[in-house]
Formats: C-alpha cells, structure tokens, sequence
C-alpha cells in the first residue's frame, strides 16, 4: 500500500487532497486492482473506514490482512473539533437526508482537512453542503486514461 506522509529531510512530502471512504477499502480487501492502485497512490482514509473494516473482519485471518492494510495508508483521526461538526452535520441532514453517524463522521473530516471524498455511494453524501466529493468510477476512469497516455 501507500507510504505514511511525514517529513524527511526539512522537505514536507505530498499529502493527499483525497480522503477515501470505506467503500474503497473494502473493494481494495476484496482483490479490486482499480481500487487498490487508488490506494496506493493517494493513501489517505478515517479512522472510522479502519474501524468499519475491523468491525467486518470474519475471522483472525481477515483481521490480520485488515490492520496490515490500514496501517499502511494514512489515518485522518478523530478530534473534538471533528466530532463537533459531524453533530451538526446530523442536525442539519440526519431528517431530511438520512445521514447517518458514522458518514458523518468522514464527511466532517473531508471539510476539515480540504479532502475531497472519493466513494461509491455518493448518494450517501451529495447533499452536504461545502463538501467536494467524487464518486469512485469517475476517479478510477480519470487514472485509466492518464495511465494509457504514459
């Protein structure tokens, strides 16, 4: 997978304007090289896709491959700031759209840090205000193209 992003050597190394949901993930779990290749080159997700993850995880086995996996990519973590924005996210969206606590939770990670979500349920998160979102076949077929004309 992805390298940590940190500093080396007094130069900051590029950090990723894309935060991927859960959905990424698993797909990545599950053998899919389009989602993968994404991971590997903007390797950026929540603790709370880790979280889901392990949450799914079947057995000993899966749970191994689980947390090597999300150990390897870059954790936007929970803060208080974070979590106050998601509550307000849930007042706001939680009626009217159904938006559920823990999609609010990356959504409001994605607004604090300028990340742009990258998923497959975009209908999940379209209707929140301010936040730049994309879904996962637009992005994949944007690599495909790029990756051809190299």
């Amino acid at each position: 997978m992805g390298k940590k992003s940190s500093k080396q050597n007094g130069s900051e190394t590029k950090m990723s304007k894309y935060l991927s949901d859960t959905t990424i993930l698993i797909d990545s779990l599950r053998g899919d090289s389009k989602a993968r290749n994404f991971l590997e080159k903007y390797p950026s997700i929540s603790a709370i896709s880790f979280a889901e993850v392990v949450q799914g995880a079947r057995d000993q086995k899966e749970l191994s491959v689980v947390v090597r996996t999300c150990n390897a990519l870059d954790q936007e973590k929970i803060d208080n700031h974070t979590t106050v924005l998601s509550i307000e996210l849930l007042k706001k969206y939680n009626l009217s759209h159904g938006l559920l606590f823990l999609d609010a939770l990356i959504a409001a990670t994605c607004l604090i840090k300028k990340k742009t979500l990258i998923t497959a349920n975009v209908k999940d998160f379209k209707f929140i205000e301010g936040l730049e979102l994309l879904s996962h076949f637009e992005v994949f077929k944007s690599l495909d193209r790029t990756a051809k004309k190299v």
